[in-house]
């Protein structure tokens, strides 16, 4: 076999350090697509920051040793090509103990069994959490250490399919680990993402083709040749911006993709079929998802409404998302005739019973009436009184039933006016975000309730004026924002969906004094027989809660009928006259310049998805021949790119003429240390490499078909350059026969090998 034509150290430093880098960038891309299944948080940067320490350990130590093969003849091959990996796996693991492995969320540096354990427990409770969260879930430390742990085995594997085995080809394959959340989970690709990835692997397939064949030394190249390179190199880039702008179609055509928004991730690491849970990490900005139509729960009552059933209530808001933080230990529920509410509050109402089997819905918490009630079920619960939550340790089971009872308040407006005495002592339920439209929100909410007495009117106020049809239109898609202030945006655009509504008026009920919070539940449903009623994930919502000295929590109700219905019987607006509290009519509208009111619109039907209150969006009447159409064209360019790199890499390498032959024997047998000077004309270069051979190798017989190989080369070279004949030129097949002839002949007089000794061999090592 002949010498190898390895890379110069300068073409190996540039192909093997692009190389980790575009692998580096393709995972970063590919990483970020996470971010539509994880909250947003420290977890990205840090896995930014490893994934680029990995690259630089393995970059590095595969250039150290392939660099030093080169310099021999030899190409870097398993087992040697394996070594840059490992000490990447090492560095790997090092970093994800140390960062993950620590009693904190603090880096440290020494690293022990402890370390491991709590690395361990760690995964083990992000399986537990993917399994019952939904998405996006929050990135707390045992899902950063599985997001940043995926991406540092998704880059090991890339980089050693890259670099080490010098199949770039393949890098697509462990990416997917990395997409797959994001694609079943939440149905979307991250368009700019998508882009960056694709470009990187197609730039990857550019930079490192193994099988083809490198010539350097060939300044003398005809310009036919050097113009073919150049229409190949424009071809390369042309086919790297048409597959990117594929990808940018293909990116955002995905968000018209069927969602299964923040369903359970159960769905995707479990069998339990569908299933739908409620995010408690509301935000202000996003659009509502397309929720599921699966049936979340069925009850069986006599009364004609028992309102909505909340399922959980929050508290902490930040200007964009509402934060739960961990649930609270309950008091055990022991007897089922336990009153469950937060106050003393007396009713002489008729109670009314419901039978409540849950059906897809999974989640540690119980749906309960917004009223007092009691709960006999089956298992261990437990009752928060602070946020009126009724609590369990597992998620629930489909089939699970359970009875309420439940105690209405007689609620009336007068009762509400005259409602006196102490309000919780919670600074919470007063917290007003301090953001640069927070004094804005103050005066429009004063404005708002101008002329109101009570803290019943002025909630009333509030609500009838988020219902006026004539200021601001119910949509799932949000508008985007342009201040820090979601709340003030909202005011702005006057266009959302219940987050939006509940938020608002929450916000604006503090800032007048009034404690607040949000509850989150589904409405009451659709009846299916006279006295059966089901909810599906289209019923999920959030309204807000004030609260009234003596009553307690109230909801109202300030999202549009069209997608609510009647409001709360105690929040019913009455008529009211120009000028008199309630009135409207003179309440400025932010951001406007005139009162020009949007047009009511007709309710907005929700498509089948899964159930939450947030999440990214599609828009019904998906084009989805467009979307197809795009999808085939995107699988038809990466066709014709892998088509195109596997037919180069079958080509067989020949020489095109004396001068491709003249620069590769002036390359490979510089690989041996045998040079001439670039003034000795062809005509002299035998008796060079000669003398060469016979100074380094005096006392050793020398090949005699080395001067005659090298001499045939020469003269074709001359005769090519100063004599040219039709026909008489030497054959490609021929050239690069005696080409081998010489560069072997050398290799032989150099390891005192015997002519037709079982073959030729590649030069010893060392």
């Amino acid at each position: 076999m002949t010498t190898p034509r390895p890379d110069g150290s300068s073409a190996v430093a540039f192909r093997v350090l692009a190389t980790s880098a575009l692998v580096a960038v393709a995972v970063t891309a590919s990483t970020y697509a996470l971010g539509s299944v994880i909250g947003p948080g420290g977890w990205t940067g840090t896995a930014v920051r490893t994934i680029a320490v990995l690259a630089v350990v393995t970059g590095v130590s595969r250039y150290a040793l392939e660099r030093g093969r080169a310099s021999r003849g030899e190409p870097l091959a398993p087992p040697a090509a394996l070594l840059p990996s490992l000490a990447g796996l090492v560095v790997g693991l090092w970093a994800l103990l140390g960062l993950y492995g620590g009693p904190t969320d603090r880096f440290s540096l020494l690293i022990g069994l402890s370390n491991v354990d709590r690395v361990l427990s760690r995964l083990s409770t992000a399986r537990d959490l993917t399994l019952a969260e939904v998405a996006p879930i929050d990135p707390s430390l045992p899902i950063a250490l599985m997001a940043v742990g995926g991406a540092v085995v998704v880059f090991l594997v890339a980089d050693l399919m890259a670099g080490g085995l010098r199949l770039g080809s393949g890098v697509a394959l462990p990416l997917l680990a990395l997409w797959v959340p994001g694609l079943v989970i939440m149905g979307e690709v991250p368009p700019l993402a998508f882009v960056v990835t694709v470009t990187a692997l197609v730039l990857l397939l550019a930079v490192d083709n193994p099988h083809r064949t490198v010539r350097r030394g060939t300044s003398s190249r005809r310009p036919e040749d050097r113009a073919a390179t150049g229409l190949r190199a424009a071809g390369a880039l042309v086919l790297a911006v048409v597959v990117a702008v594929v990808s940018l179609g293909l990116g955002s055509a995905s968000a018209s993709l069927p969602e299964v928004a923040s369903a359970s991730w159960s769905r995707l690491f479990s069998s339990t079929g569908q299933t739908v849970r409620l995010s408690d990490d509301l935000d202000m900005r996003r659009n509502l998802a397309e929720r599921s139509g699966e049936v979340v729960l069925r009850y069986r009552t006599d009364a004609d409404d028992v309102g909505p059933l909340r399922v959980f209530t929050l508290t902490g808001f930040d200007g964009t998302n509402w934060r739960r933080g961990a649930d609270r230990d309950g008091a055990p529920i022991d007897d089922p005739e336990q009153l469950l509410w937060p106050d003393d509050t007396a009713t002489d109402e008729e109670p009314t019973s419901l039978r409540v089997t849950l059906e897809s819905l999974r989640d540690t918490k119980l749906p309960v009436p917004t009223e007092p009630r009691t709960v006999d079920v089956d298992g261990d619960w437990s009752y928060d009184d602070v946020r009126d939550e009724v609590l369990g340790d597992q998620p629930t089971d489909a089939g699970l039933s359970y009875d309420l009872t439940v105690f209405p308040r007689p609620l009336d407006a007068d009762t509400l006016r005259d409602a006196s005495g102490g309000d919780p002592d919670d600074p919470n339920y007063l917290d007003v975000p301090a953001t640069e439209h927070e004094q804005d929100i103050r005066d429009l909410a004063a404005t708002v309730v101008d002329g109101a007495t009570t803290r019943y009117d002025q909630a009333l106020a509030l609500q009838t004026y988020f219902r006026d049809a004539s200021r601001f239109t119910y949509s799932t898609e949000v508008p985007p924002g342009d201040t820090g202030d979601a709340v003030w945006d909202f005011l702005q655009d006057r266009t959302g969906y219940c987050v939006q509504f509940a938020t608002s008026m929450t916000m604006m009920a503090r800032t007048l004094g009034i404690p607040a919070r949000l509850g989150v539940g589904f409405l009451p449903g659709e009846r299916v027989g006279d006295a059966s009623f089901q909810v599906t994930g289209r019923d999920s919502h959030a309204w807000p809660e004030l609260y009234f000295p003596g009553q307690g929590w109230v909801r109202f109700e300030p999202t549009p009928a069209q997608q609510t219905g009647p409001t709360p019987r105690w929040a019913t607006p009455v008529a009211v006259t120009p000028g008199a509290p309630g009135d409207l009519g003179n309440v400025p509208t932010p951001g406007a310049t005139t009162a020009a009111p949007s047009a009511p619109v007709s309710p907005v039907p929700t498509s089948p998805g899964t159930s939450t209150t947030t999440g990214g969006g599609a828009a019904e009447g998906t084009p989805w021949p467009l979307v197809v159409g795009v999808a085939l064209l995107g699988a038809l360019v990466v066709a014709a790119a892998v088509w195109v790199v596997l037919r180069r890499r079958t080509e067989p390498e020949t020489l095109h003429d004396a001068e491709d032959a003249w620069a590769e024997l002036g390359q490979r047998l510089g690989l041996l240390d045998v040079h001439w000077a670039a003034s000795t004309t062809p005509r002299n270069v035998p008796a060079v490499v000669i003398a060469s051979l016979q100074a380094r190798r005096s006392t050793h017989p020398l090949d005699e078909d080395v001067a005659e190989s090298i001499a045939a080369i020469a003269s074709a070279l001359e005769s090519e350059r100063y004599a040219r004949r039709p026909g008489q030129a030497l054959p490609a097949h021929r050239l690069q026969e005696l080409v081998d002839a010489a560069v072997d002949g050398v290799e032989r007089s150099l390891s005192d090998r015997p002519a037709h000794a079982d073959g030729p061999s590649a030069l010893p090592a060392g």
